[in-house]
């Protein structure tokens, strides 16, 4: 099945390598940066724009979108937008990546090699995972949330929509809920609820500001 990778930095260039280890048929990417039109990465070629969606079906027999943007936001409103088109958004779970068969997961999820992830977590659409994360038991992590490499996330809570967990950060078990839009800084120690759109860092993590 033919597929595309939307955003041509480091990142999709990480998910490239990943997607043609799985067998993945990428044709190509698509990037808004001027600078990257024409050019290619890794030998695949840059076909175009967001504004050129539509079009690749036919232009390209594309069927499928990939989209592993760090920006939430963004990478829910990519993902949307293609699956509006008729397009595939399939998940990209590494092969080393441990998940209890009683995880529930959406569409469009990407976890990547060394997480594990214990029963009756529900993981909802264009969620992104990266590598060695720990998530422990019944949690909800709710539409476009990011969990950063290494991060330890406890049991029984909701992250809500856009929730970003940085690099090595530990969410403890014991609270019930991160809201929408927080950021948890790289090596915060949550221990409490955090109101949505906090930017949060230290141990234990405490609020900076809001967005």
């Amino acid at each position: 099945m033919k597929s595309i990778i939307i955003g041509a930095g480091t990142y999709g260039e990480v998910y490239l390598a990943y997607l043609q280890e799985a067998g993945v048929d990428v044709v190509g990417f698509i990037d808004d940066n001027p600078k990257l039109e024409g050019n290619k990465v890794r030998g695949i070629p840059v076909i175009g724009k967001m504004a050129d969606l539509a079009s690749l079906r036919d232009a390209h027999g594309v069927k499928a979108v990939y989209c592993p943007l760090g920006n939430n936001k963004l990478r829910v409103e990519f993902l949307t937008k293609a699956r509006e088109l008729g397009y595939k958004t399939p998940n990209y779970i590494h092969p080393s990546v441990l998940i209890s068969p009683n995880v529930s997961i959406g569409e469009g999820v990407y976890i990547l090699l060394g997480t594990t992830i214990m029963p009756y977590t529900i993981i909802k659409d264009f969620v992104m995972i990266s590598m060695g994360v720990h998530v422990a038991h019944h949690n909800v992590l709710e539409e476009g949330v990011f969990l950063s490499t290494g991060c330890n996330f406890g049991a029984s809570i909701i992250a809500h929509k856009y929730v970003y967990c940085g690099i090595s950060s530990t969410i403890m078990t014991g609270l019930h809920t991160l809201g929408e839009d927080c950021l948890i800084g790289a090596g915060a120690v949550v221990i409490r609820d955090v109101e949505p759109k906090a930017v949060m860092a230290g141990v234990p993590a405490k609020v900076l500001k809001y967005k």
